[in-house]
């Protein structure tokens, strides 16, 4: 399990300094003097006795101030830092690496004109083989427009690298997939699906994150045109699954389950209100796939945040897409926001799209199927009862948690096979 870091403080706000230990007292003294919390991570001394010392702070203000503080006491030739943030990002976050060997004159050999002529000429012949021969069955495509990155407004398409690379770690280390971070720049939703239709020969799978709901929807709805005239083997290469429907949306379902569990409701007769529906993708056919009767479609915009506290006492439970200023009181609220989702290692108390992506795209790249609504709705089941007694969803490091989805889900697409 992830060591949680300490509580009032938050690792995106971090420095890395490195004084000598004369100087240690000095930092000590500011920390004192922080406006907000400042805790110390790490302190370790080097063999010529100097400190590496990691920071953390609970916000940017603090960490502005830590920062120039330790500057004005220390003076620049005691003071050397590093902001973890930057450090972090700028390495990429993940890399390829050579499965080949390339030890000897004979294997490089292998990787020659000659050779690869020999491969493609069979893979012309035989275009099933294509993953037996070719490292795609592992390669996933990491899909952004920028379009929703965050809670940013749509930027250059380069500007979502951070965001892609970080979830790209996530998959890779949840699935052993080699999953690449492609930000795109595109016109439209349009061209998006243009895009999606041109990288498909040479990966297994295509993953859309941070990108709008209307672009999502669109570009599904592209794929699933081109599915529809094609024929198995080039549909197979056509698998294409996005962090909303395929994460967000299951993990709200699961999250919703054991909420209304947990208070003893029936399904059949809770009464649900999605608050902004429309940010949810499938979330509201789940929902009444799962069993819960009473589902009420609200449109904070249209209707107004007073008409909603009108109707909480005759509500089980609120899920929150949009991240509601003021939420309904007396009613357990369910917030979902993809924009601005919890903390990792908070996550038990709020949905997250890794929590089901994972073993979705696991069960696709296993059996070559589009993920149907049926397998969300197992992957859903399976997420719920990965949760402790008392919890909405499991941790997202829970060890089976890749695996118990991907079963689920496998065995709601082969089931008609």
């Amino acid at each position: 399990m992830l060591i949680p870091s300490p509580t009032g403080v938050n690792p995106a706000y971090s420095i890395q300094i490195r004084v000598p230990a004369r100087a240690v007292s000095e930092v000590r003294s500011v920390i004192a003097d922080a406006p907000g919390t400042v805790t110390v991570q790490a302190d370790e001394p080097g063999p010529a006795g100097a400190h590496r010392i990691i920071l953390d702070a609970d916000s940017a203000r603090t960490l502005t101030w830590l920062t120039a503080a330790l500057r004005r006491r220390l003076g620049t030739d005691l003071f050397h830092a590093e902001d973890l943030v930057f450090a972090t990002a700028s390495t990429g976050k993940l890399a390829q690496q050579v499965c080949a060997a390339v030890t000897t004159g004979h294997d490089v050999a292998l990787l020659d004109a000659d050779a690869d002529r020999r491969v493609i000429t069979h893979l012309a012949a035989h275009p099933r083989h294509t993953d037996r021969y070719t490292g795609r069955s592992r390669r996933i495509a990491l899909l952004t427009d920028a379009s929703a990155v965050l809670d940013f407004e749509p930027m250059p398409a380069e500007t979502a690298l951070p965001a892609v690379e970080s979830q790209a770690v996530h998959l890779q280390r949840a699935t052993g997939l080699d999953v690449i971070p492609l930000p795109v720049a595109t016109r439209g939703a349009d061209e998006l699906a243009t895009v999606i239709r041109m990288l498909a020969p040479g990966f297994a799978a295509t993953v859309l994150v941070h990108t709008h709901i209307r672009h999502i929807e669109t570009a599904r709805a592209a794929v699933d045109n081109t599915r529809a005239d094609a024929t198995r083997a080039d549909a197979a290469s056509q698998l294409l699954l996005d962090a909303v429907n395929d994460g967000l949306a299951v993990a709200a379902t699961a999250a919703a389950l054991n909420a209304l569990r947990a208070r003893a409701v029936d399904l059949r007769r809770a009464r649900v209100i999605l608050v902004d529906p429309a940010r949810g993708g499938d979330l509201a056919g789940l929902l009444v796939a799962a069993g819960i009767g009473d589902i009420t479609l609200y449109d904070p915009v249209e209707y107004g945040i007073q008409a909603l506290h009108a109707v909480a006492d005759q509500t089980d439970l609120v899920i929150d897409l949009m991240g509601l200023a003021a939420p309904p009181l007396g009613v357990p609220v369910l917030r979902t926001r993809l924009e601005t989702p919890p903390p990792m290692l908070a996550a038990t108390t709020g949905p997250r799209p890794l929590h089901a992506l994972p073993g979705l795209l696991t069960a696709a790249v296993t059996t070559r199927m589009p993920i149907t609504a049926a397998a969300r709705l197992a992957a859903a089941y399976a997420l719920a009862g990965q949760a402790e007694p008392g919890a909405l969803l499991p941790a997202l490091d829970h060890p089976e948690l890749t695996a118990a989805v991907a079963v689920a889900a496998i065995r709601a697409l082969t089931a008609s096979q």
